[in-house]
């Protein structure tokens, strides 16, 4: 069911419906928000819906758009972050950096909205007095260096295919070896291969990044492409499945869980606590930290600045184990 099938099953009125399918187009088109990005805010904007109908008794339409107020809007938040007796798109609680999102996303189809409808402005001017959630302070939680090369051999025993193999160790050295989000990864064609000293990646707002390429990335990358039994063309993605679809970031996170269950490591070390480890690695020895946002993407300092922390608590530990004195 795609997301006006959803509303339509919901019973959320025709015009509401119409507003929701151009900013649909405005987001996949004209933006060119990432897939989970525009699935994210559409749900988010779907569930609003079907909560207003709960919540007010009655199908949000443009002749009732003055019923968006704060006050409605604050309901929606509580109603989210909590367990639900009714029929809606998310079952269980969301937490506070989910329920961030969703209020973003209704900003965003709001003013989108306003902006083809006078009558939408109430609720856009209404949304900007709501309050975000706050979120827990919690660091990222990297994989330690002597870790890394455990899971590297461990990763290889998860599956009995060579080429598989090959896909996982390349993988694996492209989150850890260059900092990139699994989505990143997996979004790598041929054409992103033409130089093998650097590669260039369209990253979160589709910002282009330019990431250097350790040798030990480059030939992982290259076993992999010599031992992949499908044939592929220059625009086609690199990272596929057992049937030769594009892999999907679930399955190299199942494989990746095999083997941190194989040694015993934490729930944590998932795709993106590669990344982690990748800036806290580089930073612990003695990488700049403009370099690293860089490297990673980030269009605020503040944001890389978190890594700073995690490795002040790495020497703090280091510190306490290690101390003569003791």
């Amino acid at each position: 069911m795609n997301f006006i099938e959803l509303l339509e099953h919901s019973k959320v009125h025709k015009s509401i419906i119409e507003d929701f399918k151009e900013w649909l187009f405005y987001l996949k088109d004209i933006k060119g928000y990432s897939e989970n990005t525009y699935k994210s805010y559409c749900y988010d904007v779907c569930d609003f819906f079907i909560f207003f109908q709960f919540y007010q008794q009655e199908t949000l339409s443009v002749s009732n758009l003055k019923k968006l107020d704060l006050q409605t809007f604050r309901a929606w938040v509580a109603d989210i972050g909590s367990q639900r007796d009714y029929f809606n798109i998310y079952k269980k609680p969301l937490a506070a950096r989910s329920r961030r999102r969703a209020i973003s996303s209704m900003k965003n189809y709001l003013k989108f909205s306003s902006l083809k409808n006078d009558q939408y402005k109430f609720g856009y001017t209404e949304i900007q007095l709501l309050k975000n959630p706050k979120i827990p302070k919690s660091l990222p939680k990297p994989i330690s260096e002597g870790q890394i090369d455990r899971l590297i051999e461990q990763l290889v025993k998860v599956s009995k295919k060579s080429w598989v193999q090959k896909r996982n160790l390349a993988l694996l050295y492209l989150l850890y070896g260059c900092g990139l989000r699994i989505s990143e990864a997996l979004s790598i064609t041929k054409n992103h291969l033409s130089d093998k000293s650097s590669l260039t990646i369209m990253g979160k707002g589709r910002k282009e990044r330019l990431i250097p390429l350790l040798e030990i990335v480059s030939k992982s990358i290259e076993d992999y492409l010599k031992e992949l039994p499908y044939q592929t063309s220059q625009d086609d993605l690199i990272f596929v499945g057992d049937r030769g679809a594009p892999l999907k970031a679930s399955a190299f996170q199942r494989d990746l869980k095999q083997a941190r269950i194989n040694l015993g490591l934490p729930p944590t070390t998932t795709p993106h606590a590669l990344r982690h480890s990748f800036a806290t690695h580089l930073l612990k020895n003695g990488g700049d930290l403009r370099v690293i946002q860089e490297l990673l993407g980030h269009s605020s300092l503040s944001t890389t600045q978190i890594y700073t922390e995690v490795d002040d608590v790495s020497l703090e530990k280091t510190y306490r184990e290690k101390n003569p004195s003791k």
